[in-house]
C-alpha cells in the first residue's frame, strides 16, 4: 500500500488539474484540452502503479490488494481535490456556481420557449432560495464522487494488470 499513499499526491496533482483546467475552460476554451488530457491520464498513471506492484510480487499479487492500493491513491488524491475545491469556492470565486445559474436562467429565458422559460424560473428560484450547495458540500460531494468511480477503474484496472504473466 506505500506505493498507493505515494501515488496519492501525484493522482490530487493530476485531479486540481483537471479541475482547474474545467473550471477555467470556460472562459478559456482550450482548457478543455488539459481537462482530457488529465482525465486520459488517470486510468494510466492508476495501471502503471497496478502493473509496478504486479511486476516487483512477481505475479502472485491477489486481485483484492491491486484493487485496494487503486482505490487508496484514489482516496488520497481526492483528499486533496476537494481541499482545493473547498477553497476555491469558499474564497477565490465564491459567486461562480450562482453566476454559472443565472447565465444559464438567462440563455433559457433568451430562447423563448414555455419550457425553457420554466427551467429559467425554477433556476432563479433556486438561487433565491439558496439552493446552492456550501464549498464544503461541494468538496465532499466531490470526494465521494472520485473515490466510488476510482473504486470502479481500480477493480477494472486491476482485473487487466493481472492478465499479464509475469515470468
Amino acid at each position: 500500500m506505500q506505493i498507493a499513499a505515494d501515488r496519492g499526491p501525484v493522482m490530487g496533482l493530476i485531479f486540481c488539474t483537471v479541475f482547474f483546467a474545467a473550471i477555467y475552460s470556460l472562459r478559456y476554451p482550450v482548457m478543455s484540452l488539459v481537462t482530457l488530457a488529465g482525465l486520459l491520464a488517470v486510468p494510466v498513471v492508476i495501471w502503471l502503479m497496478m502493473r509496478e506492484t504486479w511486476l516487483r510480487s512477481h505475479g502472485t499479487m491477489p486481485f483484492a490488494t491491486l484493487w485496494t492500493q487503486g482505490i487508496t491513491a484514489f482516496g488520497c488524491g481526492a483528499m486533496i481535490l476537494a481541499v482545493a475545491i473547498y477553497i476555491y469556492f469558499k474564497w477565490v470565486e465564491p459567486d461562480l456556481l450562482i453566476n454559472a445559474l443565472q447565465s444559464q436562467a438567462n440563455r433559457w429565458d433568451a430562447a423563448g420557449t414555455e419550457q425553457s422559460a420554466a427551467n429559467a424560473r425554477a433556476l432563479r428560484l433556486m438561487i433565491d432560495g439558496g439552493a446552492i450547495p456550501h464549498p464544503s458540500e461541494t468538496a465532499f460531494q466531490m470526494l465521494c464522487l472520485t473515490v466510488f468511480t476510482g473504486s470502479m477503474l481500480s477493480m477494472l484496472l486491476a482485473f487487466i494488470t493481472r492478465l499479464k504473466k509475469v515470468k
